[in-house]
């Protein structure tokens, strides 16, 4: 595994796990392109690049939107022209439903649609490389099936379940792509990094919640430390494993039971390129 002189995009870079990785792969040697949405915080993670001896660029970007992956893919690729690894770390959960411009439900749009189409953009870059996309995912996936009739626009919306279904339909999105691509050279795999408390993602309890709840979320596999957290990304992204793995403590785990369904595996995939195509169909 060696990232010294390999291009990689990191979405969401801007803080927590996604500026963890950005740092680490930038010190292990890669160039790393810091995408984000805010230019200070996009800036002060290539600053911290910098001082771990590695380097890199920023390009801002949003891809809660179709037309906002394509726009961010265009300024990548006036960058790099080959791309090694994509990491689509960008993501959320929100507490209230919302739909972005385009009429799609927030969290589908950002954690699933958007890395569709930033990848689909990118694809012919990742092709002259031969390089890798790594999908981020989370734990317990079995818990959150997905009808993929409600994805776009849920009948019942709660915000952590929503969440859970568009990283179900995020691995099996990376199946498919591992599938479709192979004979191209690219190869996918999904993510689960874990949680660490304290970030963006983790944070928002009290001080002393989050120390208790470090362990303990350790514990039962979702909770991390920032170097397990980085150690997992170089794995995903650099790491010898089989493509269309779902990586879970740094190693490949058994899919979730419903990402086995190739039925519904493919409905999600043709959903997926329906509204890349036109969102608002």
């Amino acid at each position: 595994m060696d990232a010294k002189g390999k291009v990689v995009v990191v979405t969401g870079a801007t803080s927590g796990l996604g500026q963890a990785a950005a740092i680490d792969l930038a010190k292990r040697g890669a160039r790393v392109l810091v995408v984000g949405r805010d230019a200070a915080r996009a800036n002060e993670t290539l600053e911290q690049m910098k001082k771990a001896g590695g380097d890199g660029e920023v390009i801002l970007g949003d891809v809660s939107t179709v037309a906002g992956a394509r726009k961010l893919a265009r300024a990548i690729l006036e960058k790099a022209p080959r791309l090694d690894v994509l990491i689509n770390n960008a993501g959320g959960t929100f507490k209230t439903e919302s739909k972005t411009a385009e009429g799609i439900e927030t969290t589908f749009a950002l954690n699933t649609l958007g890395a569709f189409v930033l990848e689909k953009e990118l694809h012919g870059a990742l092709a002259a490389a031969k390089g890798r996309v790594v999908n981020l995912a989370t734990g317990f996936l079995d818990s959150f099936p997905v009808e993929v009739d409600e994805l776009v626009a849920p009948k019942k919306y709660a915000g952590l379940a929503q969440y859970g279904r568009s990283k179900q339909a995020s691995v099996m999105m990376t199946v498919e792509q591992a599938k479709r691509y192979a004979a191209e050279g690219v190869s996918a795999v999904s993510l689960h990094p874990g949680v660490i408390m304290g970030t963006r993602f983790g944070g928002g309890q009290p001080k002393v919640m989050q120390l208790l709840a470090g362990p303990l979320m350790r514990l039962i596999g979702l909770g991390c430390t920032l170097e397990e957290a980085q150690r997992r990304f170089f794995v995903a992204a650099f790491g010898d494993v089989p493509n269309g793995s779902y990586i879970v403590n740094g190693k490949p785990a058994e899919l979730p039971k419903q990402v086995k369904d190739e039925a519904v595996r493919a409905k999600v995939y043709s959903l997926l390129e329906k509204l890349a195509v036109s969102p608002s169909a």
